[in-house]
């Protein structure tokens, strides 16, 4: 007797789309205030589909009263906000600035001509901006993913 199996509703098959190591090579950068006013912040475009914020940190030299006359340097280090990762290809990303806003947007043009607008306010990425284009009428950047540091 054979035996047959049937995959139910139920049981359908759930797939996990997982980068093991993301990649490191930067395909463009741009400066601005993204997540607060007067925060300086600096937007990565990595290959693959990949956003990074990072802020502009500056840790100041601690008191020393044997070194008064040498002048006081503080250290200056990036720190992750957040990451987007993307399911297309991003090409070119650019800091715009409504008109009477505070902060900067990103915009962020795709392989496929579509760009869409990525506001970061409270570190996280939303998007504004996203119109449908080709034949399909699709825009591939909605589907996304964020990651908060």
């Amino acid at each position: 007797m054979a035996t047959t199996t049937s995959i139910t509703a139920s049981a359908a098959l759930k797939l996990l789309d997982l980068r093991l190591k993301s990649t490191s090579a930067i395909l463009t950068s741009a400066m601005g205030e993204f997540t607060a006013p007067s925060q300086q912040e600096i937007a990565i475009l990595r290959g693959g589909g990949i956003v990074e914020l990072y802020r502009i940190m500056e840790d100041l030299p601690e008191d020393d009263e044997d070194e008064e006359e040498e002048e006081e340097e503080g250290r200056v280090r990036l720190k992750l906000v957040t990451r987007v990762e993307t399911r297309s290809v991003l090409r070119c990303l650019s800091v715009v600035r409504l008109s009477g806003g505070k902060r900067d947007v990103l915009a962020v043009g795709a392989d496929g001509g579509c760009f869409t607008v990525l506001d970061f306010e409270g570190g996280k990425g939303k998007v504004l901006h996203c119109p449908a284009f080709g034949k399909t009428g699709e825009c591939f950047l909605l589907s996304f993913t964020t990651f908060s540091f």
